[in-house]
């Protein structure tokens, strides 16, 4: 039989009785390796009898509120009020740079330069995922924008991780890309 399996991180794990788990990737038998102890019949990753947990609702509708939130910002033209929609640990790999931004900051110096053109943005198709205080939105955008006084529009592909905490959703993860292929 396999002393190894591996860790699903959605349901319990059959162990025929064995009480000790290990953390790494792989679950292992071996007594010298055990770090803790827990019903292995439990599911893994749930709340607890005593523990409460709350997943705030994910939609289609929020999704599209969130992205509204964040054009408004963007055509607010104020980089704080943009960098403020994204929390403290997010990570920004942004259209018009080579430099991922990964506090707040990184995040608002982007901003700062990009909002220069002053982009408008229009989501033309959208794929959702929705989890527990989790939603990533992932799809094609494009923007006007204004350079040198002439308007023009840049397609582009995203994706936004929203996260629920202390009763708001923000950006987790951003990523955007111009379009490869003209």
């Amino acid at each position: 039989m396999n002393d190894r399996y591996p860790i699903s991180g959605t349901v319990g794990i059959e162990w025929d009785g064995q009480q000790k788990v290990s953390v790494s990737g792989f679950q292992s038998r071996q007594k010298t390796s055990l770090v803790t102890q827990r019903n292995l019949k439990a599911p893994v990753d749930t709340a607890y009898a005593n523990e409460s947990c709350h997943c705030a609702p994910a939609s289609e509708k929020l999704a599209k509120e969130l992205f509204q939130r964040w054009n408004q910002a963007l055509l607010s033209e104020n980089a704080k009020s943009v960098a403020n929609l994204y929390w403290d640990d997010a990570v920004l790999l942004p259209t018009v740079s080579n430099v991922p931004r990964i506090n707040p900051a990184e995040i608002e110096d982007y901003f700062q330069h990009f909002l220069q053109s002053k982009p408008n943005g229009t989501v033309l198709s959208r794929n959702l995922k929705q989890g527990c205080n989790k939603l990533t939105d992932a799809g094609v955008y494009e923007f006007e924008v204004v350079k040198g006084g002439k308007k023009s529009v840049v397609p582009a592909r995203y994706t936004f991780v929203y996260e629920f905490r202390h009763g708001d959703w923000k950006i987790i993860h951003h990523h955007s890309s111009m379009m490869p292929e003209s």
